[in-house]
């Protein structure tokens, strides 16, 4: 048998931060800062609510910090809910061809721990980096199948990257990290089934993710054991039972060629990604040929298959959906760019401007005017381009239509540092923090790899009362 698993720890276990080229030192910043700013504006929903209440029932040591709520609670805790946390707005990280979210699970566990053992920023970079690099190597090598069978790599592979970003900070030999992801193993979840209800599980599997990759830390550090060859095992190992079509050769391919983190994208929108490049097709032509809401007659939106059957809602305004239906309905924010343009959709971001779209008569009508096609087409290039093509039809008979490949944020199409700068402070200030905390925040963020201890970053993202 391949000894996929041993090789893929050996490597990171002996990756240190000296190792690290600058621009993957940057990646980790850019991350970093973009999760603490999208997380901490998920203070006050009503599922983070509910998590910190029943976290505050539950007790526990006070050992780290929930973001914005500025409770302290066991780092097991801390971690669920940040994780869950950054999940929660539609704004998070994102990797194309694993269609996972890693850093909302990987972020909540470095900063648990990191307060948890006081760790220095060089040590939470490194941790950061070995955890993207296990989380999307889990999932290449179990992709498209994995997706197909209704498993939320998000809530997945992210336990695997939580175990090793906590493995390595909690200073873990490579045998037991090994034993680490084989206890994470045994507590792999996360499922699309809440897809249909809109269901705040959806957010759940990230946080259980990075609770219980550091859970399995936790224990592993302690002596227990699990499966030392987790991935590739062949009695209940991960590529055996999470998919029909697995290569766990995708675990050790390219190894110490590059990093994995670098694939990774941020989102420039509040909405399930697999709408972003609907938005941006719809924004070019509207830009282009000067569109108007009125010169619509209707819209098509052709959405690779995989993803189109996540996004295609078209009563996103339903009460028991919430906020969850204004974020994955591809027809509600194709509207709204319609309605009101680039602005319209930045000012997605602000929930009570949301509430009165979903209200709106007239983006009711430009919804009922809109049809999402399931393009099987579009599909073959899945996961490597996450292809939508938007046709509009105007009143005068003229068919205007664009194609996206790579939605902004992406790679190919990155957001730059002032872009990133803006949602910061957008969210952030709406959130409550002041413009102090903001500016405290990001230079620390970007200072990461010079902090004695990250706890004076935490320090920042806690909303005063």
């Amino acid at each position: 048998m391949e000894r996929y698993t041993e090789i893929l720890v050996e490597y990171l276990g002996s990756l240190s931060y000296k190792d690290l080229p600058p621009e993957v030192v940057d990646k980790v910043k850019y991350l970093l800062y973009d999760y603490l700013g999208h997380t901490v504006y998920s203070c006050g929903e009503t599922p983070a609510n509910i998590l910190c209440d029943v976290s505050r029932e539950l007790g526990g040591v006070e050992e780290a910090t929930v973001i914005g709520y500025g409770y302290r609670t066991n780092a097991v805790q801390a971690a669920l809910i940040n994780g869950a946390m950054g999940h929660m707005t539609e704004l998070d990280d994102t990797h194309r061809g694993t269609m996972s979210h890693p850093g909302d699970s990987m972020m909540a566990v470095a900063l648990a721990v990191g307060e948890k053992c006081c760790s220095k920023g060089e040590e939470i970079i490194t941790a950061l980096v070995a955890g993207y690099e296990t989380a999307i190597r889990a999932g290449e090598a179990v992709m498209p199948s994995h997706y197909f069978k209704g498993w939320h790599p998000s809530g997945t592979v992210n336990t695997f990257g939580s175990a090793v970003v906590a493995g390595k900070l909690l200073g873990l030999d490579n045998w037991k990290m090994r034993q680490a992801i084989g206890i994470a193993g045994a507590l792999t979840s996360g499922n699309f089934a809440h897809i249909p209800e809109r269901g705040m599980a959806k957010d759940f599997n990230t946080g259980r993710a990075a609770a219980s990759g550091l859970y399995a830390a936790l224990l592993a550090k302690q002596g227990f054991t699990g499966a030392s060859n987790f991935f590739e095992n062949q009695r209940g190992g991960f590529c055996l039972l999470y998919a029909d079509s697995s290569d766990p050769s995708r675990l050790t391919e390219g190894l110490g060629n590059g990093y994995k983190i670098m694939e990774v994208a941020h989102k420039p929108y509040t909405a399930c990604r697999h709408i972003h490049a609907a938005i941006d097709a719809s924004l070019n032509i509207i830009k282009e040929k000067n569109v108007k809401y009125d010169d619509v007659a209707a819209m098509k939106l052709r959405i690779f298959a995989t993803g189109a059957k996540f996004v295609d809602d078209k009563e996103p305004w339903l009460e028991e959906k919430g906020l969850y239906g204004s974020r994955f309905s591809a027809q509600f924010n194709t509207a709204v760019a319609l309605l009101e343009g680039e602005e319209g959709i930045m000012k997605l971001f602000d929930k009570q401007y949301v509430r009165q779209m979903l209200d709106n008569p007239a983006l009711h009508d430009m919804v009922q005017k809109t049809d999402v096609i399931y393009d099987k087409e579009l599909d073959k290039e899945f996961p490597n381009k996450w292809a939508t093509i938007v046709e509009i039809e105007t009143v005068n008979g003229e068919r205007l239509t664009d194609r996206v490949d790579y939605p902004k944020g992406e790679p190919e199409y990155p957001m730059n540092r002032q872009e990133l700068r803006n949602k910061f402070t957008k969210l952030t200030g709406m959130a409550g923090l002041s413009k102090e905390q903001q500016e405290k925040a990001e230079k620390l963020c970007f200072e990461l790899e010079t902090l004695p201890d990250i706890r004076s970053l935490v320090a920042q993202m806690v909303i005063s009362k």
